[in-house]
């Protein structure tokens, strides 16, 4: 009776070492996976900031841009208006310069 005793308390710690290297290298392997993770998520972190920052430097950009495009319209309004005068005058000339034609029955 003896021997068993000493027999199951053997084939038990068998067992539990067993186990705990089974834990063991469970853990490790848990360890390397979440490291690999961590630096995954770095640098997609990383690579979420670079994409924030450059949009935030679009947006501060704007309205620069904006104030950009209004003046570029403003001066197209002026020069369409100088036009318009322009072409009325064009062709009120032109009406002058066809007057004798219509005295020649033309």
């Amino acid at each position: 009776m003896d021997n068993a005793v000493w027999l199951s308390a053997l084939v038990m710690l068998a067992l539990i070492v067993v186990g705990l290297i089974v834990l063991g290298l469970t853990g490790l392997r848990l360890f390397r996976v979440v490291k690999a993770t961590q630096k995954r998520m770095a640098a997609a972190a990383a690579a979420l900031s670079a994409e924030a920052d450059r949009l935030s430097a679009a947006m501060a950009a704007l309205p620069e841009r904006q104030a950009e495009v209004q003046d570029a319209v403003a001066a197209l309004a002026v020069r369409v208006r100088v036009l318009g005068v322009l072409a009325r005058a064009a062709s009120e000339a032109a009406a002058v310069l066809r007057t004798p034609l219509n005295y020649l029955g033309r």
